[in-house]
């Protein structure tokens, strides 16, 4: 008989070996998604139960075709770009708002040029999406010009859009740091405006494809969570700033020459990533994000960029939030 129980013990072990769920997630190249490379290497997943994989890709672009293709199953991304790959037609859900760019994002001209002589001349963006777009439209605005009053440049990589202004082929450019920091030191160029400027403006976060909105249990949504505001917490304490240095330049910066101490800290102080506190608020029903995609689906029909219309409450499912925070 104890032998029978013994077996069976063991037979249960493995079918819950088997039956346990590798998630894979999409992210890429920026400090702001930098908890997820944390939540890895430090094993916060793992203490969840939780089986994760990371795919790290070297583009924005790369990260959203592969969740659009089915080869990861959540992914970060700026949430105007997920709305750029709806507005084409992509099955897309927002699940979560985790962080926004706070400085790390820039609008960076020449430091000869006269801001108003930029009208009717190229206008670099890291890329051509509502995102990019709508904090470009707000710092333009300041200046009594529109999106329309410059000649967008998009479809470039960020060090080759660094390179192009470097190389003076365009006098302006929005681009995020590192590169950023690039394009200002070797281009002779001067930062007048940054997403700090307009807090909020460019929130980040998680999109799965509509169709697989159910495959995730909710339960496992909130250990991915939980990992991820572990390794926030983490980050934030300065005595793991030398551990989290070597993370950043050897997985979330993977391939990159290493970066400095001054130019990490420079990029992790250009972003907001967000407490249990904070992403409870915004991604609440009616909370900051909800009044975000209020104020974009508004900019993009006034300035005639709505491809695609889309209703605020049924593109952002934020099930996975509140069943987190009712816990």
């Amino acid at each position: 008989m104890k032998r029978i129980i013994a077996a069976m013990g063991i037979l249960l072990v493995f079918t819950a070996v088997a039956q346990a769920k590798t998630y894979t997630v999409g992210t890429h190249h920026w400090i702001g998604f930098s908890a997820n490379d944390v939540a890895d290497a430090k094993g916060f997943w793992k203490k969840q139960g939780l089986d994760v994989r990371l795919v790290n890709f070297t583009s924005e672009k790369d990260a959203c075709n592969a969740l659009v293709n089915k080869r990861v199953d959540i992914a970060y991304q700026m949430m105007g770009t997920w709305i750029g790959f709806y507005m084409e037609g992509s099955p897309i859900t927002l699940i979560a708002e985790v962080d926004w760019s706070h400085g790390g994002d820039k609008v960076i001209v020449k430091q000869d040029i006269d801001i108003q002589k930029l009208k009717g001349q190229p206008f670099g963006v890291y890329v051509d999406n509502p995102a990019v777009l709508f904090f470009l439209h707000q710092y333009l605005a300041t200046n009594t010009l529109s999106v329309s009053d410059v000649r967008i440049i998009g479809g470039l990589e960020a060090k080759e859009l660094a390179d192009s202004f470097i190389f003076g082929r365009i006098k302006g450019l929005v681009l995020y740091n590192p590169e950023a920091i690039r394009a200002e030191k070797e281009g002779k160029g001067k930062v007048v405006g940054t997403t700090a400027s307009y807090p909020g403006c460019m929130p980040e976060g998680i999109a799965m494809r509509t169709d697989a909105l159910k495959s995730i249990p909710l339960e496992d949504f909130s250990k991915i969570f939980r990992g991820w505001l572990e390794a926030v917490k983490w980050m934030g304490d300065k005595a793991n700033w030398e551990e989290y240095k070597k993370i950043l330049n050897s997985k979330t910066f993977e391939g990159d020459p290493p970066y400095s101490d001054g130019e990490l800290k420079e990029m992790y102080e250009g972003v907001r990533i967000h407490d249990a506190d904070m992403l409870r608020e915004r991604n609440r029903d009616g909370g900051g994000f909800s009044v975000w995609l209020r104020e974009m689906k508004t900019m993009l029909k006034n300035s005639g960029r709505l491809a695609k219309d889309f209703d605020p409450d049924k593109i952002f499912d934020n099930t996975a939030v509140r069943h987190f925070s009712e816990q």
